[in-house]
């Protein structure tokens, strides 16, 4: 199954490859940025698990309530039933992500799942034939920990999690299969709950990025990257820190804000190495 497979493959604290020149410089970074995640207590949630009440969390940040929750889900069926051309699951659990994902405006959780349908025929590339067992799993995550999920979430029940886009190397894989195997993790990590009312927090590793990587990580990758996880998926993405990041990475990034929301530049933060 899905689940056992991620689960088992991707969680855990710092793993990452032995003899890795990059491990000091990353866990000390890493160090950095979970201290200023902590509120300051020294006890720390269950593995897997949030330390804070989602329901009231869920009020907090979404306004949510049982009845909220009622009568959205049911706006946004109707508008789903009023498209004939849209297949979309109509199914409570399927509409909630996206409701909380957009705050509960209807409009706006509609808007997204267009998105999320529409760029599953825009990039068959990515989404076609998209299974656990036909993405490159264990050379992406068991190998070469490209990307760790932390089993413990930070103090607010942000999930954690760690890519290390400057260690990926094209023999390891093609930057299709990073897309691949990123959305096949988002569409597991979103069934959970607490993910979709807490949010997320991105560790963007840096260590090893160089002008070799520029030929793989093109404007249309980016640009396609940003897509996907900005625009088209029920993703809160509550902060992003930049660590071991090389000067070069400006290039890239001043791309990138293009079509960054201002939201999200707002929750950028660049850590470095220290």
């Amino acid at each position: 199954m899905l689940s056992t497979r991620w689960k088992n493959g991707i969680c855990g604290r710092s793993e990452y490859p032995e003899g890795s020149e990059s491990r000091t410089s990353t866990f000390l970074a890493t160090t950095v940025v979970m201290s200023r995640l902590e509120s300051g207590s020294t006890e720390a949630p269950a593995s897997g698990s949030s330390p804070i009440d989602l329901h009231k969390l869920a009020y907090e940040e979404l306004g949510e309530t049982q009845q909220l929750k009622r009568d959205k889900v049911q706006e946004l069926r109707n508008l789903i039933n009023g498209e004939p051309d849209l297949r979309c699951p109509s199914d409570d659990a399927f509409l909630v992500k996206f409701l909380r994902a957009r705050k509960y405006s209807v409009e706006e959780a509609f808007s997204t799942i267009r998105k999320y349908f529409r760029v599953r025929k825009l990039h068959r590339d990515i989404f076609e034939d998209l299974r656990p067992s036909r993405v490159m799993f264990d050379a992406v995550f068991r190998r070469n920990k490209l990307a760790v999920v932390l089993d413990e979430r930070d103090h607010l029940g942000r999930l954690v999690a760690i890519l290390k886009f400057g260690a990926w190397k094209p023999d390891v894989c093609d930057v299709i299969d990073l897309f691949r195997i990123g959305v096949l993790g988002a569409d597991y990590y979103l069934l959970d709950e607490t993910t979709q009312i807490a949010g997320i927090v991105g560790i963007l590793d840096l260590e090893g990025l160089s002008l070799k990587h520029f030929r793989h990580y093109t404007p249309s990758a980016v640009k396609k990257l940003i897509q996907l996880a900005q625009d088209s998926y029920p993703m809160r993405i509550k902060g992003i820190y930049v660590i071991n990041n090389p000067a070069i990475f400006e290039i890239i990034y001043r791309f990138a804000k293009l079509f960054l929301k201002q939201k999200i530049i707002n929750r950028t933060h660049f850590i470095g190495r220290d």
